[in-house]
């Protein structure tokens, strides 16, 4: 018996935005341009940092690892 998962469908361009709202919160990552977000039919998704700018790219790339890891226990990506 395990427990039953609720997640909120949520749109590919407002995952987006919320994403890299967080991910220029995290000290280093101020100046992250650009993230994209890559989905299935399922609603599984993974986010990815697309422009770094100045940012370094193992700090960022920590970032959205730790962003996605909570995003993915809220939000299923809806179909549009």
């Amino acid at each position: 018996m395990g427990f039953l998962k609720h997640t909120v469908g949520i749109g590919r361009a407002d995952l987006a935005r919320d994403c890299l709202r967080e991910v220029r919160l995290w000290p280093g990552c101020e100046t992250v341009e650009e993230v994209g977000v890559l989905g299935d039919l399922r609603g599984v998704f993974s986010i990815h940092v697309i422009n770094y700018a100045i940012a370094k790219k193992a700090v960022a790339d920590r970032a959205i690892r730790c962003i996605q890891r909570e995003k993915l226990r809220q939000y299923r990506l809806r179909l549009e």
